[in-house]
């Protein structure tokens, strides 16, 4: 009996838990359905620690933020290819939800082909936009047939950057920089000496030669693309300044002996060239010099310092180039997903107050950058904020900016220096080749552009 009575009441305890036991795991599928998850692709692995530390910063106080969201922040392999990279993992389905890192050049070609999301909802929708408070720098390219294909991140600023103690180790003077390509030949030669090693300018020839190669051939009064009165490009590399520029870069290396040996040597190995004190002088960025290299040389930031590309004479200026990366979006992505990434970027870059203490805390790591920030009534902050720079840099950050011009962002841009690059190599790889062989080979690359490209270039 006794056995009988303690049975049921066990079953009548069962009984009552079940539902509730079943309505709770019930309730736990539906919240775990529920989150949001998205991936964030930052930093290079082979960023600064510093760029890094405030990548995870920014990740860190998002989770903080929205902790309903679940987010995965992925640094990318260094020495990889970072667009291949996206299409590869966009065709596997492994791709970033958003990311920072493409160009903001890439977005027209993106747009047309598809890896990258309509975010028009949330641009023509957005508070900051109508008020006048983002930087429209970028906009024209971020539109494709009128829709929105991206958002700004940063822009930054490449001149030529050079290391001090190299330059005057040479018997050059760093308060008298050369203002001309006569002066930069003149300087170049001095300073050189293989034996050291010393290199009075770091050639970048590898596959990205078109970067640096568009501004020099502003400096000597051309372009690479015109534009048409059809929306379409004349190609403008294969004029006159185009072969002038070529030619330069070719006897920089052949008859002034003033670049590496190697001159299409990697990126990389040329960031560890200036920062070990090889390289004089050196197209890009003073973040992509500075950075490690007290790390890895004990070679302070105060050892550099940036100036605009020389002019090729009197009659031409000096010029630099602006660029940047715009946040671009999955094209597989859920509505769901597009809204949590949306409020990601909205944190990382337009967050007012987060925007300050994301300065104050790059600044505390010596971490803050001369890029300009997407916030355009927020330019001024963020410069004020920058105790930890050396002497001398906001001087060189306003002339750089005065002289920088945004790098073209036509439809199918990023082709076009593809097919460029290796008729440039040839160039340059060939020791006797004479003026009028440079102005035809770079007259083949844009016959190539064209037949590749009619509907974005045309004569």
């Amino acid at each position: 009996m006794k056995k009988t009575k303690v049975l049921f009441f066990v079953l009548v305890i069962f009984t009552l838990m079940v539902p509730s036991t079943f309505a709770k795991g019930e309730k736990e599928a539906s919240v775990k359905e529920d989150t949001v998850k998205i991936t964030v692709w930052g930093p290079l692995e082979n960023y600064s620690d510093a760029e890094k530390k405030s990548w995870t910063f920014c990740v860190e106080e998002f989770k903080r933020r929205y902790p309903e969201i679940e987010i995965e922040s992925v640094f990318s392999p260094a020495g990889t290819d970072y667009r291949q990279q996206y299409d590869k993992a966009l065709m596997a389905g492994d791709e970033p939800t958003v990311t920072n890192l493409l160009p903001y050049v890439d977005v027209q070609s993106r747009a047309a082909n598809g890896t990258i999301a309509d975010i028009s909802k949330y641009v023509e929708n957005w508070d900051l936009k109508k008020e006048g408070k983002v930087n429209d720098a970028m906009d024209k390219a971020l539109l494709y047939k009128d829709k929105w294909y991206g958002v700004m991140d940063y822009i930054y600023l490449a001149g030529t950057v050079y290391n001090k103690a190299s330059l005057e180790a040479g018997g050059g003077d760093s308060e008298n920089l050369p203002s001309t390509w006569e002066d930069f030949v003149k300087t170049g030669k001095m300073v050189s000496d293989k034996a050291a090693p010393r290199f009075a300018y770091l050639l970048l020839g590898q596959d990205w030669n078109a970067w640096p190669f568009t501004p020099w051939i502003w400096s000597a009064g051309g372009d690479m693309v015109y534009p048409n009165n059809d929306g379409s490009y004349r190609v403008g590399f294969s004029d006159e300044p185009g072969v002038d520029v070529a030619m330069l870069w070719h006897d920089m290396i052949w008859e002034y002996g003033m670049t590496q040996k190697d001159v299409l040597k990697s990126w990389n190995d040329l960031r560890d060239d200036m920062h070990s004190g090889r390289g004089v002088f050196a197209f890009g960025r003073l973040d992509h010099y500075v950075d490690e290299a007290e790390k890895k040389y004990g070679i302070t930031p105060e050892t550099f310092g940036i100036m605009p590309l020389p002019a090729k004479d009197g009659t031409n200026k000096q010029t630099a180039i602006a660029g940047g990366n715009a946040w671009v979006f999955s094209p597989k992505a859920t509505p769901e997903e597009l809204e949590a990434a949306w409020k990601f970027i909205q944190l990382f870059d337009y967050d007012e107050e987060f925007q300050i203490e994301k300065w104050k805390y790059e600044n505390s790591i010596s971490g803050l950058t001369n890029r300009i920030p997407p916030r355009a009534d927020m330019i001024d902050q963020k410069f004020a904020l920058a105790t930890s720079w050396p002497e001398g840099w906001s001087e060189e950050a306003a002339v750089i900016s005065k002289a920088a011009i945004m790098e073209p962002w036509c439809a199918d841009w990023n082709g076009l220096k593809n097919i460029f690059a290796p008729y440039l190599q040839e160039i340059l790889l060939d020791e006797n080749i004479t003026r009028s062989e440079a102005r035809a080979i770079l007259t083949e690359a844009a016959d190539e552009v064209y037949s590749t490209y009619p509907d974005s270039f045309k004569k």
